[in-house]
């Protein structure tokens, strides 16, 4: 069975570019233009990894990930930061609302497949 894979970010664009991207290398990809649908879309269906556009209104994606990081239902699932500008400061605050990792746009699909497969692998190990 593939892995499920929720993807958040408020751009259109992206959300839809990234999730093709991932449903091509065989993922199952469910997506949420905001940190309130993500929470839903957790408590619908959880998922075995999310990805997290940084900058998004209301609640960010730091926000966002502190917020799935204290809920039972998605305390120990992956979560990985996406943002356009990474620097020290963004990565310590990453690591800081509990993300597992911190990526740049654009990006290297090859790349980024070994990045999930690991960080998949490493939580189904751990279970």
């Amino acid at each position: 069975m593939a892995s499920y894979i929720l993807v958040v970010d408020d751009n259109e664009i992206n959300l839809k570019l990234l999730s093709k991207i991932l449903e091509l290398g065989g993922f199952e990809v469910g997506t949420a233009r905001n940190g309130l649908d993500a929470i839903k879309s957790v408590e619908t269906r959880k998922p075995d990894l999310a990805i997290l556009d940084v900058r998004m209104p209301d609640i960010d994606g730091y926000e966002l990930c502190q917020t799935l990081r204290g809920a039972p239902i998605s305390a120990k699932f992956p979560i990985v930061m996406f943002t356009a500008m990474i620097d020290e400061r963004e990565r310590i605050l990453a690591k800081k609302a509990g993300a597992n990792d911190i990526w740049s746009k654009p990006f290297e699909m090859d790349e980024m497949r070994g990045k999930l497969d690991k960080l998949l692998e490493h939580t189904k190990r751990a279970q």
